[in-house]
């Protein structure tokens, strides 16, 4: 073989260790991650509050009010709690009874100012009022609380496990009650007295406020008494959740067989 045939196969030979040094010594672009990792979506929000086992229940629909009052009467409450859906299962019959406890009147008032607030603070509300939010800016929840429907014998787990109670995910521990006002609207600036709606509300204000839903009445719960709660201050307020943490059947725990030799 010729002395200029040998040089240029030497030289082919070491063009790709010396590319895959260069490839090597070269740093590697950061993985672009999408919003920083963060999911904006509305799933991802309520997947967030579906951490939240004391959800506050102003906003439910009336009939599913109803509807939970009267089941509290015949045993114990199971439900699907999904972070902005809770529903009732119907099917579902627990053992169990919830007793009245009177506590100290107590008045609350919760603010929210944008989305993260909605979903966080009130999430069986938001999808319905995420419009709202957006046009008037702010929202206020003001509730009076005067006692609790609390379960007694709490029901046993085992009892979830039928095909009635499939769907359930959490079981009625608590309900408190009395009654509140849902409030929309930017905060009135100091020294300034203006209603919604009033002449020149917008004179000194960043806007008024103005009554989007209420139930009870905050004045009647002071006549609430130690054996039953008031006809007008019984509304439902926030719901206290308990996971349901079924058995595991023993079947998965069986070790499996061992294989012939």
């Amino acid at each position: 073989m010729r002395r200029g045939t040998r040089w240029l196969l030497r030289t082919f030979a070491l063009v790709p260790i010396a590319a895959l040094a260069g490839c090597a010594s070269a740093p590697l672009a950061d993985a672009v991650i999408p919003n920083g990792g963060h999911d904006p979506t509305e799933l991802a929000k309520c997947s967030v509050a579906a951490s939240q086992d004391q959800p506050l229940v102003t906003e439910w629909p009336a009939p599913y009010k109803a509807r939970l009052e009267a089941l509290l009467a015949q045993g114990a409450v199971a439900v699907e709690y999904t972070g902005c859906e809770l529903k009732i299962v119907d099917r579902c019959k627990l053992p169990g009874s919830y007793a009245w406890h009177r506590t100290t009147l107590s008045t609350d008032a919760t603010q929210i100012r944008d989305e993260d607030d909605l979903y966080a603070k009130l999430p069986l509300g938001a999808l319905s009022l995420a419009g709202e939010l957006k046009t008037r800016g702010s929202l206020e929840v003001e509730t009076t609380v005067v006692g609790q429907l609390q379960l007694v014998g709490k029901a046993a787990d085992d009892a979830t496990s039928g095909a009635e109670c499939g769907r359930a995910t959490h079981l009625v521990t608590a309900l408190s009650v009395g009654a509140f006002r849902l409030v929309a609207g930017g905060e009135v600036s100091a020294g300034a007295k203006v209603e919604a709606g009033a002449a020149g509300a917008g004179l000194g204000t960043n806007q008024a406020k103005s009554t989007l839903r209420a139930a009870g009445d905050a004045e009647a719960c002071r006549a609430t008494r130690d054996d039953a709660p008031n006809a007008d201050c019984r509304s439902p307020i926030q719901i206290f959740l308990s996971p349901i943490r079924r058995s595991v059947p023993l079947n998965i725990l069986s070790p499996l067989p061992s294989e012939s030799p």
